[in-house]
């Protein structure tokens, strides 16, 4: 593994100590997958379907709802399987972020970071579910620049690529996850050591 997806094992939490679901909500866990494209680390998000009941039309990170009897990264491992094709046990876990309440679908989500070796194959999606995986570059999702702002009331930040927009929960997942992510690469620029994990 590389130095950077090194320094993010130390910075996020251990995938099987990450905290809890909030109560009354539906657990769900998604994860960030990055993996090298091109000379560039790149990260998988997800097309859904205009008919889906949750986050209907909505570009999302893959992942899904906890079943009974299943940890949060078995989930998340499960649906990655489900919705990119990416096999179990496929991704190096690096570890998981805060949880994230979505008061709109009652889903408590947890992201978790993870790392997907080299090759990667294309990735297969779930016509059932989805519309298409979108590979964004992960230094645009850092780039605050390139995250605009609604003109709507209520104003929520987007990042528009490839005609489609990532927004919402996803957009808050991302600017959650970012701060460590930042640090990670930043401290490959400086050679100093990342701090550990809060």
């Amino acid at each position: 593994m590389s130095d950077f997806v090194t320094r993010l094992e130390q910075l996020f939490r251990p995938v099987d100590s990450w905290g809890e679901f909030r109560k009354g909500a539906r657990p769900a866990a998604v994860v960030f997958v990055l993996y090298r494209q091109e000379g560039r680390w790149t990260v998988p998000f997800v097309r859904r379907r205009a008919d889906l009941r949750d986050h209907p039309g909505q570009v999302a990170m893959p992942g899904g709802g906890v079943q009974t009897g299943e940890s949060a990264w078995e989930a998340a491992q499960r649906e990655v399987q489900e919705e990119i094709g990416v096999p179990v046990g496929s991704l190096a876990p690096l570890g998981a972020g805060d949880p994230i309440y979505a008061s709109v679908s009652n889903f408590s989500v947890v992201p978790f970071v993870a790392y997907l070796p080299e090759p990667v194959l294309p990735f297969v999606h779930d016509e059932r579910e989805l519309d298409g995986v979108l590979a964004i570059p992960l230094d645009r999702l850092l780039d605050d620049t390139a995250w605009l702002e609604s003109d709507d009331p209520w104003r929520f930040r987007y990042l528009a690529h490839e005609e489609s927009v990532v927004w919402g929960l996803t957009e808050r997942i991302v600017a959650g996850l970012a701060p460590k992510l930042r640090e990670a690469l930043a401290a490959g620029q400086t050679g100093d050591p990342p701090a550990g994990p809060e």
